[in-house]
């Protein structure tokens, strides 16, 4: 697909148990969000493997960008039957936490794969149903194997440790408005900045940085759409000139904060 304007799809998760999900970044990029402000990016060329749960969310594509995507989607009653329990359950982890609609589990570059060719090629819609699954089940078993490579490389994460990143994410959301660079959120929570930096990267894949960045700019967002003042919501999100919250804004999403229109707010 192609979209002369930036382009936003509503999707439905629906379901009461876990879905794998390995998304194939072909070309284009585009990316996620869910009601509660976190973001996950496809960047060209890339394998990205998430862990989903019921709920909503929303695609959003590049404009006047060639966007194609290849999504392998598993549920966790299947994966256990492909692959058995014990292997499925430390491919998946801990469960999803209270303030998690998903988690990102993996970004690496796409490796070439005769089953990726097969299934991207507009030819794949005249094979049969079974020449299909077999491609899809290839391509999962292999994107498994190298997922399990990378996991044994990296130090698991506890319950504790993401209970722990969920009391850190949940305080950024309520401290928008000071300081939080790294040193203030250890401080404040208690952590070292090695653990601070790991819990971040083995869990969203970016930095805890980039990640601030991301909650300040979904939050502008939504202020400005409701009628604050440019000059009302750098304060509100961390700014101390309304002018580094436009720059910011706009390198984030390709237009100024005075072009997002909204109700002025009296």
């Amino acid at each position: 697909m192609t979209a002369h304007k930036i382009c936003a799809e509503l999707c439905q998760h629906e379901g009461a148990e876990r879905m794998l999900v390995i998304a194939f970044a072909l070309s284009g990029q585009s990316e996620f969000r869910c009601p509660k402000g976190r973001e996950m990016k496809f960047q060209p060329n890339q394998a990205t493997v998430s862990i989903f749960r019921e709920g909503q969310g929303q695609r959003v594509y590049a404009a006047d960008t060639p966007i194609q995507q290849l999504r392998l989607v598993v549920t966790e009653s299947a994966l256990a039957r492909f692959i058995g329990p014990q292997r499925c359950q430390g491919l998946l982890g801990s469960a999803l936490g209270p303030h998690e609609s998903f988690r990102q589990v993996a970004c690496c570059d796409i490796n070439p794969s005769e089953h990726l060719r097969r299934l991207k090629s507009p030819s794949i819609h005249q094979e049969d149903g079974l020449t299909q699954r077999i491609h899809a089940l290839s391509l999962l078993s292999e994107q498994l194997q190298a997922l399990e490579v990378t996991s044994s490389r990296q130090a698991k994460l506890t319950a504790r440790d993401l209970d722990t990143l969920d009391r850190i994410d949940l305080f950024m959301q309520s401290n928008l408005d000071k300081p939080l660079n790294n040193a203030y959120l250890c401080t404040a929570m208690g952590v070292s900045e090695y653990r601070l930096k790991e819990y971040f990267r083995q869990v969203h894949g970016i930095s805890p940085g980039r990640y601030l960045l991301e909650l300040r700019m979904t939050r502008a967002r939504e202020l400005l759409a409701a009628g604050y003042r440019v000059s009302e919501v750098a304060y509100k999100v961390g700014y101390q000139h309304p002018n580094n919250l436009t720059a910011a804004f706009t390198r984030r999403f390709g237009h100024t904060p005075k072009s997002v229109c909204g109700n002025r707010v009296v």
